[in-house]
């Protein structure tokens, strides 16, 4: 008997030598299939409809990592491993350094290099003492101060009394400037709700809400975005508004967007109004739809019109756009078709 239960303990003692113990890195590291819709680069990432470590070796996903203190340290777009550069970071991963006071992010493609992002290198964020951003401004790739492609090089953002996100930002010659040439907003307030999803984007001009009149804006003029998420933070509805909550059409003629999503997040259908909140005419295509395969990608965009019959796009001829990978989930192909099926030729899209 005393033979028996030593040779039990030296199992079991074996047994666990041998257990891999949960990882500090594990304890660190989320797998999402989506990431939160964002409006501005206030914003951290976040990721949405979490799945686990052994489903994110078949779904494409967001992978987070977080340091020990828990500010997060990468983002990846991949696939058991294998980084994909077709994500919504703008890039195929994203990493945060800390220096004092300092966040750094800086972009890189699915071959592991850094690459620029939206005309800039390196972001450079400035944190308050809550570890809120209160600042950030553009690096190229020396480390030297820069503008993005809107022309913006650094943004300045306050915590309001009601709640709202103040955000200015300037130009190098310190000069306030736009968010971008299709929405020429100077000062933006946004809103978020007890999730943290964001809820409305208002142009705002020395403490009051403010219609822009531009040419981008349209005849109505437009004074604030509204969002509706569902509860997993999924964006369903994205509208545009004049001061008195009408519907206003931005640049391209649309003034609201509605998504319909599948269990996992995915955008299976867009369909697109006016400022009549009717459905986009002229050289628009009112309705998107979108089919996805079992590991999440994108393989087919369908454009249709009001009837959900497919139409060509007026601008370039493209009804059906189909999406190849390779087995390890690596965009390799973009074939575009009109609607019956005969090959566009890309450089007419």
């Amino acid at each position: 008997m005393k033979h028996l239960v030593l040779i039990m303990l030296v199992v079991l003692g074996f047994t666990a030598c041998n257990q891999k113990p949960a990882s500090e890195e594990q304890a660190n590291v989320k797998y999402y299939r989506q990431i939160l819709f964002s409006e501005t680069p206030w914003d951290l990432e976040r990721g949405t409809h979490e799945i686990s470590a052994e489903e994110a070796e078949n779904v494409n996903n967001y992978k987070f990592t977080w340091n020990d203190d828990g500010t997060l340290a990468s983002v990846e777009y991949n696939r058991n491993g294998v980084l994909l550069g077709y994500s919504g970071l703008r890039a195929a991963k994203i990493t945060y350094t800390y220096q004092g006071n300092k966040q750094i992010k800086r972009f890189f493609d699915e071959n592991g290099e850094q690459i620029e992002s939206g005309g800039a290198y390196t972001q450079e964020y400035t944190l308050d003492d809550s570890g809120m951003r209160v600042a950030m401004r553009f690096l190229d790739k020396n480390g030297e101060p820069t503008e993005n492609r809107n022309n913006i090089h650094n943004y300045v953002w306050s915590k309001l009394g009601d709640g709202m996100i103040q955000e200015l930002r300037y130009n190098l010659a310190k000069e306030e400037t736009i968010m971008n040439p299709f929405c020429p907003f100077y000062e933006l307030r946004f809103s978020y709700d007890d999730n943290g999803y964001v809820t409305r984007m208002a142009n705002y001009e020395e403490d009051t809400l403010y219609n822009c009149t531009a040419e981008n804006c349209g005849d109505v003029g437009v004074s604030y975005f509204k969002f509706e998420n569902n509860n997993n933070g999924d964006l369903l509805t994205f509208s545009v508004h004049s001061t008195t909550g009408q519907l206003s059409n931005l640049y391209w003629g649309w003034a609201k967007r509605q998504n319909r999503v599948d269990e996992h997040g995915n955008l299976v259908e867009m369909v697109v109004y006016d400022q009549d909140d009717e459905m986009l005419g002229g050289k628009g295509i009112p309705i998107t739809q979108n089919e996805y395969d079992d590991h999440g990608a994108l393989v087919k965009s369908v454009s249709m019109d009001a009837d959900r019959n497919v139409v060509n796009n007026p601008n370039n001829g493209v009804a059906i756009v189909e999406y190849k990978y390779d087995d390890q989930g690596r965009r390799v192909e973009t074939l575009r078709y009109d609607k019956d099926m005969n090959p566009v030729e890309e450089s007419n899209s």
